[in-house]
């Protein structure tokens, strides 16, 4: 199967080589002022000792962000990993196309299309790329249908396995889409919520793999 295009424009995103360059540096500059700021305000809540080597709970991460939004600009979410328990803030780092490259202050990123995962890097056990079909339009326009997803990850010698799923989406709510998918072995549901009358996405709690399991990511600000 040939692999998408976007997987070489995100590696060119990542190595600063694209053409816009000037944006893609205000970009990496506005991901490190959210790592700064974050991290201030981290010291204040935590100090300097062992609590602070410990981290956040996801209780502090959701006190410091209004702050944080205050004091950088561009859109931001919060991003948890649902089995691990952990939240985070996230920082728009770089677009191309539909795809938007999300960072967080441990340089951990994640890639949405249109809302959608579509990539992860340094969270472990990442998906390494993904082709989402129609979905994202489809959320877009909040329609209803049946279609396929390719999802890629490293098995346990680093070689890329791609399992194709055979997906339908539905509204489970007047502002809420549910998402099922189904191979031979598997098969896990996504759920989509919008800002009320929109076609916008508010959040959503989305599968990433056997090893993570379902991430959930809420918009701060667009």
């Amino acid at each position: 199967m040939k692999r998408p295009v976007r997987v070489t424009l995100f590696a060119m995103l990542g190595l600063g080589v694209l053409a816009a360059c000037g944006t893609n540096r205000r970009q990496e500059d506005r991901a490190e002022i959210v790592a700064s700021v974050f991290n201030s305000l981290k010291n204040k809540i935590t100090g300097q000792g062992e609590a602070a080597a410990q981290g956040l709970t996801p209780e502090q991460v959701r006190e410091i962000a209004p702050a944080l939004i205050e004091q950088v600009s561009g859109p931001v979410l919060l991003f948890s990993q649902q089995r691990q328990g952990t939240l985070d803030i996230l920082a728009l780092n770089g677009e191309v196309g539909p795809y938007r490259v999300f960072a967080s202050s441990s340089g951990a990123t994640i890639t949405l299309e249109g809302g959608v995962l579509a990539e992860t890097r340094r969270l472990g056990n990442d998906l390494m790329s993904s082709e989402n079909g129609p979905l994202p339009q489809m959320l877009a326009n909040r329609q209803e249908g049946d279609y396929q997803r390719v999802m890629r990850t490293l098995d346990g010698e680093g070689h890329e396995v791609a399992t194709t799923f055979d997906c339908r989406l539905g509204f489970s709510g007047p502002d809420r889409m549910k998402e099922n998918c189904t191979t031979p072995g598997d098969a896990f549901r996504n759920i989509y919520e919008f800002v009320e009358g929109t076609d916008r996405l508010a959040k959503s709690d989305q599968w990433l793999n056997e090893a993570n399991g379902y991430i959930s990511i809420e918009y701060l600000r667009y």
